[in-house]
């Protein structure tokens, strides 16, 4: 994971954020498959260092968070990612738009893989979605 004493930190922090993601794009797949007929999609506010998943039909509404019972919305810095403070998103190429939908497969509604890359400090890390699968696999940190 190339981390070091001197910013373990950071690249612990990083690791824990892209989990995070990849847990609930992983959430956001299985639920497309459990709801054919109400597909969900992670949309992604970079501007805001935050995402949020919901109905394809509705994308403005984040879903209901089956523990928390609030909105599924996720700001680093709070709430249940309140010990990631300081992660950003950095880019998000989910093409051509802020938010990558997955069919009842867990494929990609786009035919090119999506990435999200988080950061904080000077240490990125890429998260990235497999358009045939929609399976988010983690990259290393920089």
């Amino acid at each position: 994971t190339g981390i070091s004493a001197a910013d373990g930190g950071t690249a612990i922090k990083l690791l824990a954020a892209a989990q995070k993601l990849a847990a609930d794009i992983d959430y956001a797949r299985a639920e497309s498959a459990a709801h054919g007929d109400a597909l969900r999609v992670l949309v992604v506010d970079a501007a805001n260092d935050r995402y949020h998943i919901a109905i394809a039909g509705d994308t403005a509404t984040p879903i209901t968070h089956p523990v928390t019972k609030a909105p599924y919305r996720v700001e680093f810095g709070t709430g249940t990612a309140m010990r990631l403070t300081g992660v950003t998103i950095s880019n998000a190429s989910l093409g051509g738009d802020d938010h990558v939908q997955f069919g009842i497969y867990g494929q990609l509604d786009q035919t090119t893989n999506a990435t999200i890359t988080l950061s904080a400090g000077n240490r990125s890390i890429t998260i990235t979605l497999d358009a045939v699968t929609g399976q988010p696999s983690i990259g290393t940190v920089n």
